[in-house]
C-alpha cells in the first residue's frame, strides 16, 4: 500500500522547500480552510448544461464543429433538392458526387506561374 501525502507529512514531517538554490522557511503549514458540509457534498454543477452552455473550451470547439457539420448536410440537402425541383434534374442511380474542387489549388498555381514580370520604374 502507497501512503498518502497527508499521512506521510503526519509520519515524516514536510520536506524542506528550495527556490534558486535557497531554501525557503515556512513559518507553520496550519491552516484555517473550513470547508462546510453543504458545499462539499452539493453535487456536480447542472445550470450550464440546462442553458446550453460549454464548460470547456473542448466542448465549445466539439459543439462548433458539430454545428458546422450539421449546416454542410443541411446546406447538401438543400442543393439536393434544388437541382431536383428548379433545375429539374433526375437524381443519376450509382453516381457518386465528390464535393471538393477540381485542381483548385493547382489551377491558382499555373495562373502565378503564366504572369509575366512587368518592369518598373520606367524601364
Amino acid at each position: 500500500m502507497t501512503a498518502t501525502l497527508t499521512k506521510w507529512h503526519e509520519e515524516y514531517g514536510r520536506h524542506e522547500i528550495f527556490a534558486g538554490g535557497k531554501e525557503v522557511g515556512l513559518p507553520a503549514t496550519e491552516h484555517t480552510l473550513v470547508l462546510r458540509a453543504e458545499d462539499v457534498n452539493h453535487g456536480l454543477q447542472h445550470d450550464l448544461d440546462e442553458k446550453g452552455i460549454a464548460k470547456t473550451a473542448r466542448e465549445e470547439k466539439k459543439r462548433q464543429r458539430d454545428e458546422k457539420l450539421k449546416q454542410a448536410a443541411e446546406d447538401a440537402r438543400m442543393a439536393k433538392l434544388y437541382r431536383e425541383h428548379v433545375l429539374g434534374e433526375k437524381p443519376v442511380e450509382g453516381l457518386v458526387q465528390i464535393d471538393m474542387p477540381i485542381n483548385g489549388a493547382a489551377h491558382a498555381k499555373k495562373e502565378e506561374e503564366v504572369r509575366e514580370e512587368v518592369g518598373s520604374f520606367g524601364d
